[in-house]
């Protein structure tokens, strides 16, 4: 009988350190982590119609690692079954970041075998895991299988999926060939971007830049059109300011309106970093950055804190980074566009770094801190999206919290990712509070954000 805390323990062997790792960097929360492990053990244990008791102790013993409470881990579920459809898009974490991609897929993996019973649905769903998460690394695929079918006394090759990708209506879960995931639903409407665009909280500046450059590229398509000259405008840009004021966001932006206007064939964005495009070795690094490149081609690789990549030292693997993608920019210049983002000093030293970026990176827009009256707006379209609400006490202690953070942490204020990170640990002390009361719970009581549950800070 196979041991199902020795399968919880290879499994999640590095999820601390992952979770750490990812946090520290300020990449994602704690919540969306735990989602996407939640999201897998679920994907699999559903995809052949029924959960057996084999799938259901092995998802008990992940929670029980993971210190998920009964109402935490109906949070998770609450987010799962508001999906609109149960897609491997949904990973995006994995998808993203190596060290998470091996943990989803060993769990994959896990719990499709647990019960014995290797269906074809879940074979089909394991082989699209394998291209989604780990394709880039068949040598790590291969390592992962064998330890187990170690771990599950299973014959060597067991794991060896097919290769083909599903797309089966009748099946519970929607599968996705991997580019699918970088590709955006057609058509993309310019007019619709640009309504986006205009919801955002705040960045009024920007919004005023983008919207600028747009009836710019319009007006050049239309003389294109009219066979009239046009300017050749470089569309690479530099976005700097604090975290979390909305640069990724605005990046995914402005991929689809490039590509509505014509630009770009796919309008995907490639997300990525100095760990995403430095390796450890010789040669290594422009491997890595070519493999990155690759991705984003036909669409916007965008590069957070690019200015790490630029220690000021001649023997730093950055540099190399920075020449290799110099260089791609110049190959695919009708195939790639690459926006940088970070602090505002740092990136004009990142920028004088190399003579191919000043020439090539001549969009530059700042960023602004949101105000505190933008942050409450961010922090209620939060409890909106999610059937919650403060009362009024409530809303009191969330202004207080904000102004305090602001001016405790100066330039090192979270702003929209402050709130996110706010609005899960308010959640949890919710869930708390709710499941110490021993009382029968109404729907108010559930959306319900008392000034109890906010942070003393």
């Amino acid at each position: 009988m196979v041991d199902i805390s020795e399968i919880v323990h290879f499994c999640l062997r590095d999820i601390d350190a992952t979770k750490r790792e990812l946090q520290r960097q300020g990449l994602v929360s704690e919540f969306e982590i735990d989602y996407e492990i939640r999201m897998i053990l679920f994907l699999v244990a559903h995809i052949d119609g029924e959960v057996s008791s084999a799938e259901s102790r092995l998802s008990e013993a992940v929670a029980r690692r993971m210190n998920w409470s009964p109402m935490y881990r109906n949070l998770l579920q609450a987010k799962i079954e508001k999906q609109p459809t149960y897609s491997l898009e949904n990973l995006k974490i994995g998808i993203g970041y190596s060290s998470m991609a091996e943990i989803l897929y060993s769990l994959g993996g896990g719990m499709a075998l647990i019960d014995g019973n290797f269906s074809q649905d879940e074979q089909f769903l394991i082989a699209n895991l394998a291209d989604l998460l780990l394709s880039a690394d068949a040598e790590l695929t291969c390592r992962v299988n064998r330890e187990l079918e170690r771990l599950f006394r299973l014959d060597s090759g067991t794991l060896r999926t097919p290769d083909s990708t599903v797309n089966d209506k009748d099946r519970t879960v929607e599968t996705i060939e991997p580019e699918a995931i970088w590709e955006e639903n057609d058509p993309v409407d310019l007019d619709t971007c640009l309504a986006e665009l205009d919801s955002l909280v705040g960045l009024n500046g920007v919004k005023n830049e983008i919207k600028r450059l747009v009836s710019y590229l319009s007006i050049q398509q239309k003389r294109k059109e009219m066979k009239l000259s046009q300017t050749n405008l470089s569309l690479h840009m530099v976005f700097t300011g604090n975290p979390g004021t909305g640069k990724t966001t605005v990046a995914r932006l402005v991929a689809r309106i490039y590509r509505a206007l014509g630009f770009l064939e796919k309008g995907h964005l490639v997300e990525s970093d100095r760990s995403g495009l430095v390796g450890q070795y010789i040669g290594h690094t422009d491997v890595k950055t070519t493999e990155v490149v690759n991705r984003a081609l036909d669409g916007i690789l965008f590069i957070d804190e690019a200015y790490s990549l630029y220690k000021g030292t001649g023997n730093d693997f950055g540099l190399e980074a920075i020449n290799s993608l110099v260089k791609r920019m110049e190959d695919y210049r009708d195939r790639l566009i690459v926006i940088v983002a970070g602090y505002t000093e740092e990136m004009e030293a990142f920028i004088n770094s190399n003579p191919g970026f000043r020439s090539r990176f001549n969009t530059y827009i700042e960023f602004d801190d949101f105000s505190v009256d933008e942050l409450g707006r961010i922090f209620e379209q939060m409890c909106e999206a999610n059937d919650y609400s403060m009362d009024r006490m409530a809303k009191k202690r969330l202004e207080e919290i904000l102004l305090q953070e602001i001016e405790r942490s100066g330039r090192g204020f979270g702003n929209g990712r402050f709130c996110r990170n706010l609005f899960e640990q308010i959640l949890r002390a919710q869930a708390m509070r709710l499941s110490e009361a021993k009382i029968a719970l109404t729907k108010t009581d559930l959306v319900s954000l008392e000034a109890k549950d906010f942070p003393v800070i």
